[in-house]
């Protein structure tokens, strides 16, 4: 078995060349990520310039800085110990020349030659900004070189200057500039840590991708050469190498094309299990809150555009950035990569585990579903910076599912251990989001609507990523920050549907009977003047993920449709009604056919066992009980946010073949069911049979509620994931 390494380009090959943005490469990045496929950033960017495009790529993979000058390496990366000295937190291989030697150099040269060229530490960095298209900020960090100067000539190219260059001992290159080097190129980099990768996983599989004359050394040490189409439709015409592939599409999109190509040819062992995770993570990918923010919000010329309407920062004496829910630390950091040192002060609160690396804004970490003291003590800090805001603050506020339980600030009256045993109690009632909240915002002091309420008369903005059925604005995160339709008497009514009220703690039900009564004060209404100053728009949800994944069904060659957008209820009835639509899909198909049924949503569980689980786990267990025997059908159903239940699981992939399979191991599945323990299931039946039915991916920082992906084949033969 071999491992799949790619190396890349950023400039005008993973980022765009003009917005640099690389949400065009998202649904092949997506895969990368889930597989765990070493991404090596290869560009003459500087450290400090890739170390931002690692956070935000969610890369940690060593990288290659400065058209191969350095191989930064973070420590305890590979198993065993190589030539390197420890530099700036890595292990550094040095290639190139230092700094001030090349500076040294490429003024003398000048002189010499009289040549009108200008390098970057001739430029100030508002001069850098003009001339790449990168904001203030991006060009300081671009300015921070170690080992090649980047110039640029006044006029046209002085074919004499790169001759001196040459003629110096000295190299130079080209991609977006010119640039001066030593003896390094992306090529030996790439090499030596191709070299690494052979001692660590022995056989290796390489990709190289880049659009200009700087990667053609990268271009030759790897497997496969891709040169990537220029945005005006052209080639770098000095490349031309025997099998190089050249992109259709320009730019991320012809990356993603061809990356996502590649990675099906490698993975031929397992196609139909890829399969089901590329169209996964394409609905990942489209989700990622970090993407959505900078599509939603544009900040040019000091004002902020958002979804249509403009607000000027120099209205505002003070920016202040406030939320949670487990996508809100990707969405914060977009936030900081918009507006930076403008941020005044900061705090979001955040699921253990989901944070990012922010500058400016504070995390708090806490659990979820069940609130704790951490979201308590936090949401105190949120409330605090809200009440001394006034109305020349503008109020940014970052919503995502799971703020529910990590917003909390229960009514004076009601104590932390009160909501937690009242949550418990709901959710193991199968109740639904709705539902839930519904009880939650009457029993807190920042939900249904009362966050807008503490702001006020601050303006207040929200950005939401949706993780409720019909993305309705006093559901999600409990609408801290929009009018509660909902009443004492709603709350209740959810509590006496699951005959709840002889287990409330006591202080529940006398509280929520007061308010029946009128004796506590109702949830914030649409006529609160507290709305006129609150806009609340929704940047992400499940539309856009199903939408997604749908393309890239297409672009893999399936015909699929979405079955539906909003599946809820008990997850083994959802599973039933899967597994019909799933015959009745093979029924109607021709021979050799291949369809895809894509499902979104978020199902229940009413837990009467005494196992471990959740609703994914269960669905897909379910699922494979309800089709057991039948050929050509897989599926997955997975939690976006990565997690599925109180577990380290975001779902599981089934077949037609596990049932039986798991029988045979002495696994009955319908009894791991009844006992709702479908995670020890998958675990002692991965375990068997050395496969990977667990659908294991981390914190994903989004959350778009749940997927369902069911693929069927008409060929009559089994799809075996495990």
């Amino acid at each position: 078995m071999h491992h799949n390494i790619i190396f890349t380009d950023l400039d005008g090959t993973l980022l765009d060349a003009a917005s640099y943005s690389h949400a065009g490469a998202l649904p092949a990045l997506s895969w990368v990520e889930a597989s765990g496929i070493p991404l090596i950033l290869c560009s003459s960017k500087t450290r400090a310039e890739l170390e931002v495009y690692r956070v935000r790529l969610h890369n940690s993979h060593p990288f290659i800085a400065e058209n191969g000058g350095a191989i930064y390496i973070p420590p305890g990366y590979f198993s065993f110990e190589f030539n390197s000295i420890k530099s700036n937190g890595y292990n550094l291989i040095l290639l190139g020349l230092p700094y001030a030697e090349i500076r040294q150099q490429f003024v003398r040269l000048r002189e010499q030659s009289g040549a009108r060229v200008r390098g970057f530490a001739d430029m100030s960095a508002a001069e850098v900004a003009a001339l790449t298209g990168l904001t203030a900020e991006e060009a300081t960090l671009a300015r921070q070189r170690d080992f090649d100067e980047a110039f640029v000539f006044d006029g046209d190219t002085d074919e004499n200057f790169l001759f001196a260059i040459e003629s110096a001992g000295l190299h130079w290159t080209q991609g977006r500039m010119f640039h001066l080097l030593g003896n390094h190129d992306k090529g030996r980099a790439v090499e030596i840590l191709l070299s690494l990768y052979r001692r660590q996983f022995g056989m290796v599989a390489s990709i190289g991708l880049g659009d200009s004359l700087n990667d053609l050394p990268m271009l030759r040490a790897v497997d496969r050469a891709v040169l990537v189409r220029h945005a005006d439709d052209s080639f770098d015409t000095r490349i031309d190498l025997p099998g190089m592939v050249k992109t259709r599409l320009a730019g991320p999109a012809g990356w993603n094309e061809s990356v996502l190509q590649w990675l099906a040819q490698q993975d031929e062992a397992q196609p139909d299990r890829q399969t089901l995770l590329a169209i996964f993570n394409a609905a990942l990918a489209a989700a990622d809150p970090y993407n959505a923010v900078l599509k939603a919000v544009r900040f040019e010329q000091k004002q902020l555009q958002i979804a249509g309407a403009v607000y000027p920062l120099d209205a505002y004496a003070r920016i202040v950035v406030v939320g949670a829910g487990k996508a809100t630390a990707r969405m914060a950091l977009a936030v900081e990569t918009l507006l930076g040192d403008r941020i005044d002060a900061g705090l979001i609160i955040v699921k253990d585990g989901h944070t990012e690396p922010l500058s400016v804004i504070e995390q708090v970490e806490s659990s979820h579903p069940v609130p704790a003291a951490a979201g308590v003590a936090g949401t105190r800090r949120v409330l605090e910076m809200l009440h001394a805001a006034g109305d020349k603050t503008l109020v940014i506020c970052l919503l995502s599912g799971g703020a529910s339980a990590l917003l909390v600030s229960p009514v004076a009256g009601i104590e932390l251990q009160d909501k937690q045993e009242t949550t418990r109690l709901l959710l193991n009632a199968g109740a639904s989001i709705g539902e839930l909240n519904a009880v939650r915002k009457h029993l807190s002091a920042v939900k249904g609507g009362r966050l807008a309420q503490a702001a006020y008369p601050a303006q207040l903005i929200t950005l939401i990523v949706s993780d409720v059925i019909g993305d309705p604005l006093d559901v999600i995160a409990s609408g801290p920050t929009a009018p509660d339709s909902s009443s004492f008497a709603d709350a209740w009514a959810v509590l006496l549907k699951y005959g709840l009220q002889q287990k409330l703690p006591a202080r529940v039900a006398e509280y929520l009977q007061r308010g029946m009564a009128g004796g506590a004060e109702e949830t914030v209404k649409e006529n609160n003047p507290c709305m006129n100053k609150t806009r609340n728009v929704i940047i992400a949800g499940i539309h856009q993920a199903l939408a997604a994944a749908q393309q890239q069904c297409g672009l893999l060659g399936l015909a699929s449709r979405i079955i539906s957008d909003s599946l809820q209820g008990e997850a083994r009835d959802a599973a039933r009604l899967l597994a019909q639509a799933a015959r009745a899909e093979l029924a109607a198909m021709q021979a050799h056919e291949r369809r895809c049924l894509l499902c979104g949503g978020e199902t229940t569980v009413r837990v009467s066992g005494g196992g471990k689980g959740g609703r994914n786990q269960e669905l897909a267990l379910a699922f494979a009980v309800e089709t057991a025997g039948l050929p050509g059908v897989s599926q997955l159903s997975a939690g976006t946010d990565g997690t599925d239940g109180p577990t380290d699981a975001a779902g599981a992939m089934v077949d037609g073949s596990t049932a039986a399979r798991a029988r045979k191991l002495g696994l009955e599945p319908l009894g791991y069911l009844d006992n709702n323990d479908s995670y020890t299931f998958f675990q002692k039946y991965d375990a068997a049979t050395g496969g990977s039915s667990h659908l294991k991916t981390g914190p994903t920082g989004t959350n778009v509620m749940d997927i369902q992906i069911v693929l069927l084949s008409k060929d009559g033969t089994l799809i075996d994931t495990g």
